[in-house]
């Protein structure tokens, strides 16, 4: 490949990205009638006429006027060719009943037999030009995201934001659970993705987008090898597009890419709406917050529920900007293992091992989530022809993780660490222009920026070390596509080019003189730069042929300084360019059949991790070549309708695929670490997928076979397993995989019950001891099944309750692809309720109209609230007797925290004629708020010096419910504002954990590390005072809605803990010679036997010290504290 410097990176992508948007800038030509408008080219296949309406929208720029549901049942007929929009409405509707008429020049409204008028009522009247007067709803949009993979040359998957909410995933890698060939590697390992497609994985190979921006960022995880992460919270998605192999929106991304849309307007708003609110809460089993320094095996109950999470999400939607904000907040603690299945496996020495070092239900450490995130996102559209999309998503997680060589099966390893930590914010701009007077604009400029921000916890060697590091990502996207037609036959090209930069860096300064030796974070910068073209040309009705080109040219660097305990060259970087052809052939032999070939091909340049040095021994290659796939695909799709029964659909697609990966990068081990490029890695296999469904029932399955896997190294050596060493190994899939949900609905719809299974086998390859490296660093699983039940259950057009119950049986197992040996989760129930209100439907059947009268504010209220609330808790802890001393008072608290809260309140208020508003209220929350403070040992160098702790107190506000006043004024009808105070009651209970050296000896007399002791719990419920202020609108005369400030501070309250020790040492004693002295050898002997042992010898004389170690010592805590309390907070008023 050829060399290209930065410079010219940047300057080519620009060139190409300006040249993309000045050409398709609005040249001002005015809009044409629908109405014998220019021809389109049109390829629309028979289908539900409300669907082909909508492809004929978006290919015609009509507006559609339909809210009826019959037609949904009626096909419609395939229109091919160049046609005005008149003709082409007359040739698909020809012979359905359905009738149509302009009302607008470019706004058509469907009229269906049966059907009263457009919206489904009685229509309200005609104007004097005779156009009906609608109160529309525009359906203008494409097919089903669902049906899109059985529609598509390749293969690619759709989850929807219904079954992520039918089965919440435990952790962000559950996301893909059913979904053929995807795997999120090590899911249980720390809160990331790391998608595995069809055995690429990790290293930029596989794309995760959010809102079209990407977070790549990596840590190293020991000899196990690299988790590339993207973070994401499944509360905050409305979908998930994947896409196999190299031909995704991503270059570089030779293994697919996931993209993954956040809420839009319409996953709140229902038809017609200007705003609505989405408010969810969820409880959930199996969840055990952590207590760091936790070691002894745990065995507890699994089944006790807690609240879990909640979120809120507001949309509105105007004439010409849509908006929506949404903010979650989502806690689970470490959880419990399955009860039922092996604990064992076969190693490659054919030797009965441990699964893993915990056993059946016992508390798998490490695995806990703290998650808070917020997504604000805005659409304006200043023109019927463009669209501007700016996007702000933030997530933060305080998680557990675990080094996957400090958790080796049989080790007997299972302590509870400190907590990793991870901040993100992204933003995004998202630009759409496509002008009705032409099809030869449709552009799209998609550009972001995301940082995150990662405080990774690494432990090697019995040390800990927090990795502090930094990731910066930005973006830029510009594609256009121009349609038109060739002697009748539709033509699309599409072409542009993408820019990416990414900017890895530590936070901290390492003097690799301890653990950072071994996980050395990445520290480098890599620019990708692409060009692309693609044309799609339907030369009949049933021959679809696509070919494409890119070109891709990158730059890395590594910025880091180099530290080797082995001579190696200075690491610098990587750059070059290069090719990639991409075709396919489509043939639809009959209507909703299809048959398929397709080639894909691309390139992967070595990432920031691949330039960086990663471990004090590795050795640069400098010789080290981008990744270049070869993917094949055949296949066959099928979508059909009215199959068994009327108005039921069945969607199938069968592929077969052959995808090799020339110069793959490795990692091998020869007295070193160092990267190498193999000649060819290749993965082959069969895939089938498939839905039903009839209304009563439904079903959708996945199946994923890999038929062959083969490395060959530059030498010729080909092998059907991996190198131990190399990264390859853990990125291994199951053989077969498959994945099958079934459920059937009742009442009307408003019931739905079904379940899940999912299988997974061995590994695809053996483990083999190739005699480099250990082999326990490769990771082993047994075959596995999971059974998991759900029902939903719609109370009522307002709320819907969620129930799951995920790994039903309670089977222990270990995850596929998983980095570290930590058991799944057990048995576990989620319940979600979920409730939705909108400005056009109103909650109860009551009036909209106001009451007037100066009554308006005047009655009986409850109602319910969530918010967010900020806590402090400050004092002096002395021992147990009150009496001062250093070590007690070093725990004196000074916590500061905030966190969610939700609740209800009840209350009644009577309106003065003056307007003046009085009221009494009562209302109790429970609190998802508290911190902890740690307090380091004190005594012994060994402990002080690796931070062991001494003692941990935890705080937590549990409730709070205060009785209040209210004095108002009604602004209006519609508006009262108000202070309130009164007073105020808090629930705190406070955690204190023990720690004592794990031992003692005369030369180490503090010994070198803490283990938990025992923990003591003290709860208080506080009494203060609480003032504060709001505003509330009426809704109508029976809903409201209020924002509502309020403070409350509560005096000193006494915490005892009386188990509390002094200190941490453990008790020891040593035996010291002082002298001799002259006595019988053996007085027994002398007495019995004589001889010798009557024998006046010289003795020597002992003397035992016994020291007592601060951990016997219990002198007790005396903790008093005062706390305070601020909460914002939103509510929702009934008034009787």
């Amino acid at each position: 490949m050829r060399m290209m410097t930065t410079r010219r990176l940047r300057l080519l992508t620009l060139c190409l990205l300006a040249g993309t948007a000045l050409a398709t800038l609005p040249a001002g030509v005015p809009h044409a009638h629908a109405q014998g408008g220019q021809s389109v080219a049109l390829s629309i296949a028979s289908m539900p006429v409300p669907r082909a309406l909508a492809d004929l929208s978006v290919r015609a720029g009509l507006q559609v006027l339909y809210s009826g549901t019959k037609a949904y049942e009626i096909m419609s007929r395939p229109v091919n060719g160049l046609y005005p929009p008149e003709e082409a409405l007359r040739i698909m509707l020809a012979g359905t009943g359905i009738s149509w008429r302009f009302v607008g020049p470019r706004a058509v409204t469907i009229l269906v037999p049966g059907e009263d008028g457009p919206l489904g009522g009685a229509v309200q009247g005609a104007g004097a030009d005779g156009a009906i007067e609608l109160g529309t709803i525009d359906v203008t949009g494409t097919g089903t995201p669902a049906d899109r993979p059985f529609e598509t040359a390749g293969s690619t998957n759709y989850i929807s934001s219904e079954e992520i909410e039918r089965f919440p995933p435990q952790t962000a890698g559950a996301l893909f659970q059913g979904t053929p060939g995807v795997i999120s590697g090590g899911g249980n390992n720390g809160a990331s993705i790391d998608p595995n497609i069809r055995g690429l994985q990790g290293q930029n190979r596989v794309a995760t987008t959010i809102d079209g921006s990407q977070q790549s960022t990596s840590s190293y995880r020991g000899y196990s090898g690299i988790d590339s992460r993207t973070y994401v919270d499944p509360d905050l998605i409305s979908g998930i597009t994947i896409t196999k192999g190299p031909d995704g929106a991503v270059a570089g991304a030779i293994g697919g890419t996931i993209a993954m849309e956040t809420l839009n307007v319409e996953d709140i708003l229902k038809a017609g709406e200007r705003w609505g609110v989405r408010v969810r809460a969820g409880i959930a089993t199996n969840s055990i917050d952590p207590v760091i320094g936790a070691s002894a095996a745990t065995f507890g109950d699994p089944d006790g529920a807690a609240i879990t999470n909640g979120s809120f999400a507001l949309a509105v939607r105007e004439d010409n900007v849509d908006a929506i904000g949404a903010f979650v907040r989502r806690k689970s603690g470490n959880y419990f293992a399955g009860t039922q299945g092996s604990l064992t496996t076969t190693d490659y020495l054919g030797n009965e091992v441990p699964l893993s070092n915990y056993g059946h239900g016992q508390l798998v450490y490490n695995t806990s989530e703290d998650v808070t995130s917020a997504l604000l996102k805005a659409t304006f559209r200043p023109t019927d022809e463009q669209q501007l999309q700016i996007g702000y998503l933030y997530y933060g997680n305080d998680f557990g993780e675990v080094s996957p060589s400090v958790i080796t099966a049989g080790n007997g390893v299972t302590d509870q660490l400190p907590l990793s930590s991870v901040e993100i914010n992204q933003a995004t701009l998202r630009y759409h222009y496509t002008p009705t007077s032409t099809d030869l604009v449709d552009f799209r400029l998609d550009t972001y920026v995301s940082n995150t921000e990662e405080s990774n916890v690494f432990m090697s060697l019995g040390e800990l070390q927090e990795l502090d590091q930094q990731s910066q990502n930005v973006g830029v996207n510009a594609s256009n596509t121009s349609r038109f037609s060739v002697a009748d036959m539709p033509v699309a090209v599409s072409y542009g080019g993408s820019y990416v930069y990414e900017n890895a860096r530590p936070t901290q300064i390492y003097d690799f003189s301890d653990v950072a030796l071994w996980a050395i974070p990445a520290n480098g910068e890599r620019e990708v730069g692409a060009l692309f073209a693609r044309v799609k040309w339907e030369p009949t009705t049933w021959l679809e042929l696509s070919a494409g080109l890119e070109y891709l040219t990158y730059n890395t660097s590594f910025n880091g300084i180099s530290t080797y305990n082995v001579q190696g060259e200075p690491f610098t970087g990587y750059s070059g360019d290069g090719l990639s052809p991409s075709a396919s052939v489509m043939v639809t032999p009959l209507e909703g059949w299809q048959i398929y070939g397709q080639y894909q091909s691309g390139i992967r340049p070595p990432s920031v991790r691949e330039t960086s040095q990663t471990r004090s021994d590795q050795v640069f290659n400098p010789d080290l070549q981008a990744e270049e796939a070869s993917n094949w695909e055949f296949g066959t799709n099928l979508l059909r309708d009215d199959v068994l029964l009327a108005g039921d659909k069945l969607r199938l697609k069968l592929a077969y695929f052959d995808n090799t990966t020339d110069n793959y990068i490795g990692r091998q081990f020869d007295g070193s670490m160092g990267l190498f490029n193999y000649d060819y890695v290749r993965f082959k296999g069969v895939e089938f997928s498939g839905r039903y469904d009839a209304g009563a029932v439904f079903a959708e399955f996945g199946l994923n076979y890999y038929t062959d896997f083969e490395s060959c190294q530059q030498n010729g050596v080909c092998t059907d397993y991996t190198l131990s060493a190399d990264y390859l190994t853990n990125q291994i899939p199951p053989r077969f995989t498959a994945s099958l949900t079934a459920g059937a609905r009742f009442l009307d719809d408003r019931l739905t019950l079904g379940g899940r299974v999912t299988y997974m086998s061995e590994r695809l390859v053996p483990v083999e001891e190739d005699g480099g490296f250990f082999t326990w660093v490769t990771k082993v699983w047994e075959p596995y099944t999971v059974v998991d039940a759900f029902a939903q259950w719609k109370l009522n057009s307002h709320l819907t309750l969620d129930i799951s119950v995920q790994n039903l049986l309670d089977t222990y197992y270990v995850d596929a692809l998983n980095n570290t040996d930590m058991p799944a989760p057990g048995r576990t129930v989620m319940a979600t309720l979920t409730g939705t209100f909108g400005s056009d439907e109103p909650i109860a059947p009551l009036p909209v109209g106001l009451r007037g009268n100066g009554e308006r504010w005047t009655g009986l209220y409850a109602g319910g609230s969530f918010g967010y609330g900020f806590g402090s808790v400050d004092g002096t802890t002395t021992l147990a007797d009150g009496s001062y001393a250093p070590r007690a008072f070093n725990e004196s608290a000074n916590e500061e925290f905030s966190g969610g809260l939700w609740g209800g309140q009840v209350g009644y208020n009577y309106q003065f004629a003056n307007n003046v508003v009085f009221g009494i209220e009562a209302d109790i929350s429970s609190l998802d708020i508290g911190s902890s403070s740690v307090l380091g040992a004190t005594e012994g160098p060994n402990l002080i010096a690796n931070r062991m702790p001494e003692a941990q107190t935890d705080y937590s506000f549990d409730w709070m419910s205060t009785v209040r006043a209210k004095l108002g004024y009604a602004l209006n009808d519609q508006w009262l504002v108000y202070g309130t105070a009164g007073i105020a009651f808090l629930h705190e209970t406070e955690d204190r954990a023990q720690y004592i050296s794990a031992s003692a000896t005369a030369s180490n007399p503090g010994g070198s590390r803490t283990n938990l002791s025992f923990t003591e719990s003290a709860s208080r419920t506080r009494t203060g005072f609480s003032a504060g202020g709001g505003a509330e609108f009426a809704i109508n005369d029976r809903w409201s809605v209020k924002a509502e400030y309020a403070f409350a501070g509560f005096g000193a309250e006494s915490f005892t803990f009386n188990r509390a020790r002094s200190g941490v040492t453990r008790s020891y004693s040593t035996t010291t010679q002082i002298g001799t002295v002259w006595a019988v050898r053996s007085e027994v002997g002398c007495a019995t036997r004589g001889g010798r042992f009557c024998d006046i010898i010289e003795k020597p004389v002992y003397e035992t010290k016994n020291y007592v170690g601060t951990s016997e010592i219990a002198d007790g805590r005396d903790a008093s504290n005062s706390a305070s309390f601020q909460a914002v907070k939103i509510g929702l008023n009934y008034r009787f």
